[in-house]
């Protein structure tokens, strides 16, 4: 009998002690501050291909919501809200901000040059500092990222690339955010054919 209410107690204690464990929860890019009920959460898991993921953050962005992304470890919740234009862009940022995605792995923009990941600290610096006009001042105006991937391709990687990047980016102790977008990637349209005088003349 003894022996069972110790079993008990040690139950009991354990339970409390997990319930009691406390979350640090980090937010990148925003809304922070808007209802909580306007957001949805998405985890990378449940989508079968990138494709997916970008119509899923479309459609959240675009029926007047925010997708948010939450990532769990070592006692800390880091919530990343994508950004998302429903009109067509204005601009278009310059090639360093791309990561472009490939079986998992992450690449400069349109190369074959994969990513250090224990490099993204200065890459955040050099590359992914987002300055609104072309004499960058001292300070960022922020840093932008921006993930793209072909349609079919899978989201693997992409969780593991997040969390370290998030993680350098705190070391950075920036006061300015830290945006994160999702495209894909634009594909290659070959030159219309040549008109029929063209072909006479060349």
């Amino acid at each position: 009998m003894k022996l069972n209410i110790a079993i008990y107690s040690i139950i009991l204690f354990l339970s409390a002690s997990c319930s009691n464990q406390k979350y640090e929860i980090k937010d990148y890019g925003f809304p922070k501050k808007e209802n909580d009920s306007l957001k949805v959460s998405l985890k990378l898991s449940e989508f079968e291909n990138y494709g997916l993921l970008v119509d899923r953050i479309r459609e959240i962005t675009c029926n007047d919501s925010f997708p948010k992304m939450v990532f769990k470890k070592n006692k800390v919740i880091r919530n990343i809200y994508p950004i998302e234009n429903c009109k067509p862009l204005i601009y278009d940022p310059e090639g360093k901000h791309y990561v472009t995605f490939r079986g998992g792995k992450p690449y400069k923009a349109s190369t074959t040059i994969e990513i250090d990941t224990d490099s993204l600290r200065s890459k955040l610096k050099d590359d992914f500092s987002y300055y609104r006009n072309s004499n960058p001042v001292k300070n960022p105006e922020s840093y932008l990222v921006i993930i793209e991937s072909e349609r079919q391709d899978n989201v693997d990687g992409i969780e593991d690339f997040l969390s370290k990047l998030t993680q350098e980016f705190d070391k950075l102790k920036a006061d300015v955010e830290l945006n994160i977008s999702f495209w894909e990637v634009v594909p290659f349209l070959p030159p219309p054919p040549a008109m029929e005088n063209e072909k006479h003349t060349g």
